[in-house]
């Protein structure tokens, strides 16, 4: 059964057909991940519509910067109060150091570090954003206890580093195509591995074009097998045990 920890598919105008695509390709669960005040709304909508969606609730770093405080911390209350089931996770949250200022970064840190704490206190994982800043990242998550999924965590030099404090690394499935990540494949234990799409992006075939679904992970999991020197079936159930234990699911729902 495949797993998706990490997609978007509420860009897509034609959720329905994608989903419908899903099921009948075998993917048993994607988290829908939020990345502003309305999708957050959107993604706890879809879950209630469509079975094999469950969600995570975040700003997205670049969001952070552009809302004023009192606005993100309204949310921070909003997401503490929530006691769906089908909310999974803190996400997609976290620090991106593209073409920002010292006075962004220092709000992002502030606002990741207050996500943090609140998957702390709610006791979810956080599902987590590290553009162009994997070291701090990892550096800042050293200071909490939460169990941590690094979302294309692209840094293969930092990958020891990110398992020596317990990060999970959701692989996306462009590593069918990516040296890159198929070298960051090659170091992380299977037992820290997990899936993802970031769909609509990130297609492991159509490069450039916006077009990903969940079921395309059949790609990832093709290649991590030929790097790990698995059976792909075996891979796909440690990788559905990996997420059913990050995620804390109880698979009898």
């Amino acid at each position: 059964m495949i797993v998706d920890d990490h997609a978007h598919l509420f860009l897509y105008k034609d959720v329905d057909e994608k989903i419908k695509e899903n099921i009948e390709r075998n993917v048993k669960y994607i988290i829908e991940n939020s990345i502003d005040v309305d999708s957050m709304n959107i993604v706890i909508e879809e879950s209630k519509k469509y079975g094999i969606i469950y969600y995570a609730l975040g700003l997205y770093p670049e969001e952070i910067v552009n809302m004023n405080d009192n606005d993100i911390e309204k949310i921070l209350e909003f997401i503490e109060e929530n006691k769906d089931k089908k909310f999974l996770a803190i996400g997609e949250v976290g620090l991106d150091f593209s073409n920002v200022d010292e006075d962004k970064i220092k709000k992002q840190k502030i606002y990741f570090e207050k996500f943090l704490e609140l998957a702390d206190r709610l006791k979810k994982p956080v599902i987590i954003h590290s553009r162009k800043a994997e070291k701090e990242v990892l550096e800042i998550l050293t200071s909490y206890n939460n169990k941590r999924v690094l979302h294309s965590f692209w840094k293969p030099s930092l990958v020891d580093k990110a398992i020596e404090i317990n990060c999970y690394l959701s692989i996306p499935t462009i590593v069918y195509r990516d040296y890159g990540f198929q070298k960051i494949v090659e170091n992380v234990p299977l037992e820290f591995i997990l899936t993802e799409t970031d769909s609509p992006y990130l297609d492991p075939i159509e490069k450039g074009k916006i077009v990903n679904n969940s079921w395309k992970i059949v790609y990832s999991l093709e290649k991590i097998s030929e790097i790990k020197d698995i059976d792909k079936k075996e891979l796909e159930e440690i990788i559905f045990n990996n997420f059913i234990k990050v995620y804390n699911i109880n698979n009898d729902e």
